[in-house]
């Protein structure tokens, strides 16, 4: 058993403090984020120390005592159960989540809670409109992803409606399951695109209190080779001659290509989320902090000088527009700079496999910015892999540690500048300390 307190940086309140969990791992492979009821100011929180609040915080003492209390509580269960011959691998979150339910902040105990009164929407049932299950969805998770996403669940509607207008969640079989598969087959749709429709279904499953059947889960998905721009492309990118509404795209790619973000990643950064970190060579850096959305899980890293002149140029503001739009620009973007090599655009619809020889520009898409990150860490590292999973936050518990700053961060700064180096002199603001090899950006 292990128990990690972290804090989550993407979500403060309006006072700038931030929630701490336990980020709890066993046997099994099993993890729970649990939480503490804990918030306090990101200056105020030290992991390293025995007592992670500092005492400068308000009220450090009692949250000091419960973040103490949980841990014991924890660790509680687990000494039970190799107390009674159990294994590890037993013990059940509900186990846990029951024998920390009565830890309180200080010295109080926290009460059983009364369930207020449900005033929300009202529940669905099994017999809902598929629109109805959209609705919901989107209501829940609005703000949290892209509007483009969002808006993906009205085409799964769309295809339902137009399979079967009378087909419900009540009345979906493996069978019926299997004949729709099919029949979305049948209109030429990828792999990925399938794998949405199964997720709405286990996404309406969850809205009824439902277990998720085994032969929901068993679909194949196969993916074509994702995009990746070579050194000279990134380059001819960063020369090309253009400005306006294509410029200010090329900022947002690089930017997401230097840090290798998601688009969803992208729009959640917040200027609170960079901030000057001390670099063992380098000194004050400006460094990188948020949790992924998709995946949860932590990252730590520092801004190479280039990325960091775009942030500084936007005032850590980036202009965003929708993924539709930004697509459209990137294409454009690619083809003023000549990104002509052939690309075997690769699909697979079932057992159908197709193949389209197109030109980069036409494939170039926000996906691409993280693929080529990707590649250009390997590749400026020489060809060793932890770079590049550390900045795409595949990290695991060995790696991953309060020093992976300090040890890997001017690893990462080192092999941008192999496989990057600026050229061109800048002037960098004084109030956003940069790398100490930063007197130099993109070649525009």
């Amino acid at each position: 058993m292990e128990l990690i307190f972290r804090q989550r940086l993407d979500r403060p309140d309006k006072a700038g403090r931030a929630n701490v969990f336990g980020d709890l791992h066993w046997s099994g492979g099993n993890r729970w984020k649990m939480p503490t009821g804990v918030k306090v100011l990101p200056a105020h929180w030290q992991p390293t120390k025995s007592k992670r609040i500092a005492t400068a915080a308000d009220n450090a003492n009692q949250l000091n005592l419960r973040l103490s209390r949980l841990l014991a509580a924890v660790q509680g269960v687990f000494t039970s159960a190799d107390g009674a011959g159990r294994a590890e691998a037993d013990v059940t979150q509900a186990e846990i989540e029951e024998a920390v339910r009565s830890v309180g902040a200080g010295s109080q105990r926290r009460k059983e809670a009364t369930k207020p009164e449900v005033t929300g929407p009202a529940p669905l049932t099994p017999t809902a409109t598929w629109a109805a299950f959209a609705e919901r969805w989107q209501a829940e998770n609005r703000g949290l992803l892209s509007e483009s996403y969002l808006r993906g669940t009205n085409q799964v509607v769309s295809a339902l409606a137009e399979f079967d207008p009378k087909l419900r969640l009540a009345t979906l079989t493996r069978e019926q399951l299997a004949k729709y598969t099919a029949w979305l087959y049948g209109q030429g749709l990828r792999d990925s695109t399938v794998l949405r429709h199964y997720k709405f279904f286990k996404d309406c499953l969850r809205m009824v209190n439902q277990a998720i059947p085994s032969w929901m889960g068993k679909l194949t998905v196969r993916y074509g080779r994702a995009l990746s721009l070579r050194v000279s492309e990134v380059r001819a990118l960063m020369d090309a001659s253009v400005e306006g509404q294509v410029d200010a795209e090329r900022d947002v790619f690089l930017f997401q290509m230097f840090l290798l973000l998601r688009d969803t990643d992208l729009r959640g950064l917040r200027p609170h989320h960079v901030s000057p970190r001390e670099l063992p060579g380098y000194g004050p850096t400006l460094c990188v902090e948020l949790y992924q959305n998709k995946t949860g899980e932590p990252v730590l890293i520092p801004l190479p000088p280039a990325a960091a002149v775009i942030w500084q140029r936007y005032g850590g503001q980036l202009p965003l527009v929708s993924q539709k739009e930004r697509n459209i620009r990137l294409k454009k973007l690619g083809r003023i700079s000549r990104l002509n090599r052939e690309f075997v655009d690769v699909g697979f619809s079932g057992k159908v496999r197709t193949e389209e020889v197109i030109p980069v520009y036409k494939a170039l898409s926000t996906h691409t910015a993280r693929h080529t990150g990707a590649d250009m860490l390997v590749l400026g590292g020489e060809g060793d892999q932890t770079l590049k999973e550390i900045a795409l936050g595949h990290v695991s518990d060995s790696v991953y540690g309060y020093d992976t700053l300090e040890r890997y961060g001017p690893q990462l700064l080192q092999a941008w500048e192999r496989v990057l180096p600026s050229t061109v002199p800048i002037t960098v603001s004084k109030q956003l300390p940069l790398a100490r090899s930063s007197k130099q950006t993109l070649t525009k």
